[in-house]
């Protein structure tokens, strides 16, 4: 594929033109013009969402069938122009229709639950009736509609962070921006648009414009948060990871280059470090970590698992870099959790098939499995440990699992999970070796930090633990203990306390003394690096394996 200048686009049936920037793809350029398509794989060409028509193709440069972009297609339908919006890159002007499939709706992801006060106190200034608080994750990006008046959350609205066409995880954007600083402006464009389209599908449900949105709260990790506000963040990819700022901060809207959003005085919680944002200090608010007992830790579940524990000495601090397999990115059928996903897999050993649970939204219309999500990923893992199918190295038994197994034309046996007449793609759902090395990595990762972190804080295991994020929110305890992604703790002492992250940006939105706590909590907070201590290795290797039932 080659890009040529700045070319049109012109989008049916809504008949719009819009341009597309050199370098850009289809999917980018339709992004930045506040439309947004599927695409679960982050824009890489495997998932097949972000299928459009291209019906003029202008020079025909486009359209080759042995580009790239048409790999994995029918060929009945690239007989009809179809291909990925993610995969071309227009040297040309050229027409296109969007098929209604293949566009995103407000149900593309989930945060998990938000747990708050029965009654939240209104702001001193009333002037405004609508405030926004947003949750600006790596992968998904939550947005709360509140009635500052009333009290009350109106509505969310979750959103894939369109930024993951330039990598799953913070490392891969850091990497974009440094090698090439121009990218800076197209990641902020890419999350005001996510946002402006998440309140923008708020609003029309609560009969209301953008406009009435006069202020507004944003947390998230620390290279979330610079991408934002326009600040790069290069400097955290290198030794010694210092951010550009840690302070909070207070822009308005028309700055950051909000459309609908333009009024909205938006103010950022103060971060902790360069790889600990203030999600995690807005979690710690929403569930008063300042005043739980010794021995009480809350880990942040996502692409960047944050870990803060109440040590003997103080509250302490670290992140793990778990990578987004727990959200179903980087998996070979991975998700998001929307309708037809697998959420839950058991094995039944008489028929010597998977029975796997989906995600249905919409029960009424029923659809069949489409892939699967980090839940239901974690819950396959964890039968096939029960079961004999794996290792605890973590390699599939041939043996035990041989009449499970299909081999594609290229690569290592996968365990097929749906087979392919009962899936809607009508390829089979399976899960792959890299899938479960993913996993272990993951959870390794996450389980290492806990340990060394209760270690520094002269505990062996936490007296309670509390699990937040959208991945925390959904998983069953008995999977998660089950792959040894959590320490080996009673079960009583897990506690789910939902997207408190996104629970904490809410009361930072209604409540000034919220923020204040937020200045103390992180000015309080000793990070902990874990990577530089001689027993991580050791500790990590060991974490990588399934526990011995």
């Amino acid at each position: 594929m080659s890009a040529a200048a700045s070319c049109r686009l012109r989008i049916l049936p809504e008949d719009i033109e819009l341009s597309a920037d050199t370098g850009q793809s289809v999917l980018e350029a339709l992004i930045a013009n506040g439309i947004f398509l599927r695409a679960d794989c982050g824009g890489k060409g495997r998932c097949g969402k972000c299928l459009i028509q291209i019906v003029d193709p202008g020079d025909g440069s486009a359209l080759p069938l042995e580009d790239g972009a048409a790999e994995g297609l029918p060929p009945d339908l690239l007989n009809k122009g179809f291909r990925l919006a993610c995969q071309i890159l227009p040297a040309a002007d050229m027409t296109i229709v969007i098929p209604e499939s293949s566009r995103q709706i407000p149900e593309v992801g989930r945060k998990g639950p938000i747990l708050l006060p029965d009654t939240l106190p209104p702001p001193k200034d009333r002037s405004s009736e609508y405030g926004l608080a947003i949750d600006l994750g790596t992968t998904t990006i939550a947005v709360y509609l509140c009635n500052l008046r009333k009290g009350i959350v109106s509505g969310t609205v979750s959103v894939r962070n369109p930024q993951a066409i330039f990598g799953d995880d913070v490392m891969s954007r850091i990497g974009a921006v440094a090698r090439t600083p121009e990218t800076l402006s197209r990641l902020q464009r890419m999350a005001v648009q996510a946002i402006d389209w998440a309140a923008l599908s708020l609003c029309r449900s609560a009969g209301m414009t953008p406009e009435q949105i006069a202020s507004g709260t944003v947390v998230g990790n620390t290279t979330m948060i610079h991408l934002l506000l326009g600040e790069s963040p290069a400097s955290i990819g290198m030794h010694p990871y210092e951010p550009r700022f840690v302070a909070e901060k207070t822009v308005l809207g028309k700055a950051l280059g909000f459309a609908g959003l333009s009024s909205m005085e938006l103010y950022s919680l103060p971060l902790i470090s360069g790889f600990l944002g203030s999600d995690i200090l807005a979690a710690a608010l929403a569930v008063d970590l300042s005043h739980a007992p010794v021995g009480t830790m809350l880990v942040d579940v996502g692409t960047n698992g944050e870990v803060m524990f109440v040590g003997e000495e103080g509250m302490l601090a670290t992140s793990c870099a778990t990578g987004p397999a727990f959200e179903g990115a980087t998996i070979r059928h991975g998700m998001h959790a929307v309708s037809g996903a697998i959420s839950s897999v058991s094995f039944d050993a008489s028929t010597r098939r998977f029975d796997c649970t989906t995600i249905q939204k919409r029960p009424q219309h029923p659809v069949l499995p489409s892939g699967i999500c980090g839940t239901g990923v974690i819950s396959a893992v964890a039968e096939c440990c029960r079961s004999g199918l794996l290792s605890l190295e973590g390699r599939l038994d041939r043996k035990a699992a041989s009449d499970l197994l299909t081999r594609p034309k290229e690569g290592l046996p996968e365990l097929v999970l749906v087979p392919s007449e009962d899936t809607r793609t009508r390829d089979p759902i399976t899960l792959t070796q890299k899938d479960i090395r993913a996993i272990q990595l993951a959870k390794g990762a996450l389980l290492t930090g806990m340990d060394l972190l209760c270690r520094h804080g002269r505990r062996r295991l936490p007296d309670a633990l509390l699990v937040a994020g959208a991945f925390g929110s959904y998983i069953d305890k008995t999977d998660a203990f089950a792959i040894g992604m959590f320490p080996p703790l009673p079960s009583e002492r897990l506690r789910v306390v939902g997207n408190a992250a996104g629970a904490g940006a809410i009361l930072a939105l209604f409540d000034g003394a919220s923020r204040k706590a937020a200045r103390k909590l992180a000015s309080a907070t000793t990070v902990v690096d874990l990577a530089a201590r001689a027993e991580f290795q050791t500790a990590f290797l060991s974490a990588l394996n399934f526990p011995s039932s």
